[in-house]
């Protein structure tokens, strides 16, 4: 379990006026909770939490393990509203922290939703925080491309599309050759000519790419 007892102050520099306390375990608990409330106290939380993860890595990494801890229960269900701010706020966080040990939860839960859907795709709520990632992801996303189950495949091509850059762009080159769904080959197809490779993400007015990812001809 994460919460062991754990030095509960960073050093911010070498003398001991300059140590500066990283969120007790209450204090972190209660931050992580508050991610699942309102959106109002949830952004609070956000940047309570943004701010400890600023003071020392020690700091950062007891945040990215209570959030992974809190967002990796098995009877975790975001068709609950709790459960759906949890994830939501979790994984725009672990993405911003670039948390490189939260990929492989973040990965596997790549199809998951609400039952809803929206243009943001805030109910999909593992893609903001693969995509904030940026190109740590792409790697695992690659390994994605290889899934039997096509709609992980189509949600990788739109993380690997809205990530952009050379990288993402090869790895998609690269995948089109092998895919065989009709839907996600020509979502591929036009993600490579979509992506902006020298500023990363999707060209700006890009149309046909949300039709392609809506699968509309």
């Amino acid at each position: 379990m994460f919460f062991n007892p754990i030095s509960m102050s960073c050093a911010s520099g070498p003398d001991a006026g300059s140590i500066t306390p990283c969120l007790t375990n209450g204090e972190l608990a209660k931050a992580v909770v508050s991610l699942s409330r309102d959106y109002n106290e949830a952004q609070v939380a956000q940047d309570i939490l943004r701010r400890s993860s600023k003071q020392s890595q020690a700091c950062r990494r007891r945040i990215i393990a209570a959030l992974m801890e809190a967002m990796d229960k098995p009877d975790l269900d975001i068709r609950i509203q709790s459960d759906a701010s949890l994830w939501r706020e979790g994984a725009i966080l672990l993405g911003d922290l670039k948390a490189e040990q939260s990929l492989d939860l973040l990965l596997a839960h790549i199809t998951m939703t609400t039952g809803d859907w929206s243009s943001t795709m805030t109910h999909q709520p593992a893609l903001e925080g693969i995509i904030r990632m940026g190109s740590i992801a792409i790697p695992g996303l690659r390994h994605l491309l290889l899934s039997e189950d096509s709609r992980t495949r189509h949600y990788a091509v739109y993380c690997l599309a809205s990530i952009g850059g050379l990288s993402a762009r090869q790895a998609l080159q690269t995948a089109l050759l092998k895919e065989s769904d009709p839907c996600v080959k020509r979502f591929i197809g036009i993600s490579i000519t979509a992506i902006d490779v020298k500023h990363g993400g999707v060209k700006p007015d890009h149309g046909e790419w949300a039709k392609a990812f809506l699968c509309m001809s």
